[in-house]
């Protein structure tokens, strides 16, 4: 989810704490005023926002489960309208409502970060609330000696931060929630082999958000798709050979639990080919975000690997298997018509 013409308004900082050794909410401390970021400051805080959902980072569109009173989006759709005073009080129900999801003394207190702005063009309003974690570091002073602090936060480097975002498609007059809007949620831990509590918490257990439960159909869109264009394209036959082994390999074997086209273009084409694609999926109006990785519509197909060649020759086998023992090379032959020579690894084990 690229985010264009991003302008962030106003920030307000509140902290949640961990649970009490009784296993009781610990009242956040709450912000009394708006940060006030200028400059160099003001753009440090946007590039992380921005890095956080670019098309090759951990985020996932969701669906809005909770939008009645008190939920995270109706609170959030009032505050983008309030004055800079009533924006303070108001913010802080995004720290009590995330305290109460932070059911387990085992998740650690944090800073709630609300924020707004526009995005996009023409420019729509937004509003985020973010999770940062605290950690350690030194400062350099000035006489080259150096300073431990322990409330370092939003460092690039360790993206201890969790992002839900909420952008209205800027329709007048607003229709009846959650219509109008759409849900993404960042989290550095989104492409874990198995999703942590931390996340749940998250995005289920404070924004109201869920994974869209058409997983299934987005996955297989993305193979249909994905399987066209390697079909069209003008490139050499053993270079599409490549791409769709890569196809099968990326949703078959690799070890994530979600799928992203700019992680699957990165991975198996060059820049050039890598354009072209993502190109065509935007055509496509495919999600450029990460989604969960549900193969049940696609597990068929990916069970087995057919190459056919005239007068019904077919060859066949498991993907990482034709991945791995099995070379092509395309060439014309003495007539001048194309030729394949196919080279396996391997005896023959039997006939029939």
């Amino acid at each position: 989810m690229p985010l264009q013409n991003l302008t962030v308004g106003r920030i307000c900082l509140h902290e949640v704490h961990v649970r009490s050794d009784a296993g009781a909410v610990v009242q956040p401390t709450y912000g009394a005023g708006l940060l006030n970021l200028q400059g160099p400051a003001l753009e440090a805080f946007k590039s992380r926002v921005i890095a956080a959902f670019r098309s090759n980072s951990q985020c996932m569109e969701m669906t809005i489960r909770a939008h009645g009173a008190g939920s995270v989006l109706a609170s959030g759709v009032q505050l983008v309208s309030t004055s800079n005073q009533d924006f303070i009080v108001a913010s802080a129900v995004f720290a009590d409502a995330l305290a109460t999801a932070q059911t387990s003394r085992q998740i650690p207190g944090g800073l709630m970060v609300v924020f707004d702005g526009t995005v996009g063009h023409p420019a729509t309003p937004f509003f985020g609330v973010m999770k940062a974690e605290l950690h350690e570091g030194f400062i350099k002073t000035a006489n080259l000696q150096a300073t431990f602090v322990n409330d370092l936060f939003l460092s690039p480097k360790t993206k201890l931060y969790k992002i839900g975002l909420f952008v209205s498609d800027g329709a007048q007059p607003r229709p009846e929630l959650p219509d109008g809007w759409s849900a993404t949620v960042y989290d550095s831990a989104m492409t874990a082999s198995h999703r942590d509590n931390a996340a749940t918490y998250f995005y289920s257990g404070f924004l109201g958000l869920d994974i869209p439960e058409n997983a299934a159909q987005q996955v297989r869109q993305f193979f249909e798709h994905t399987r066209a264009f390697i079909l069209a394209t003008n490139l050499p036959d053993e270079q599409k050979v490549d791409l769709y082994n890569g196809l099968y390999s990326y949703l078959k074997l690799d070890r994530g639990n979600t799928i992203q086209t700019s992680r699957f273009a990165e991975a198996f084409m060059d820049d050039e080919v890598s354009e072209q694609y993502l190109q065509h999926m935007r055509q496509e109006r495919f999600p450029t975000g990460a989604i969960a990785k549900d193969l049940s519509e696609v597990d068929g197909s990916l069970r087995w690997r057919k190459l056919r060649f005239p007068r019904q020759i077919t060859l066949t086998g498991p993907p990482d298997a034709i991945r791995d023992l099995v070379f092509f090379e395309v060439s014309n032959g003495e007539d001048g018509n194309p030729q394949t020579q196919i080279t396996i690894r391997g005896r023959i084990e039997g006939q029939e």
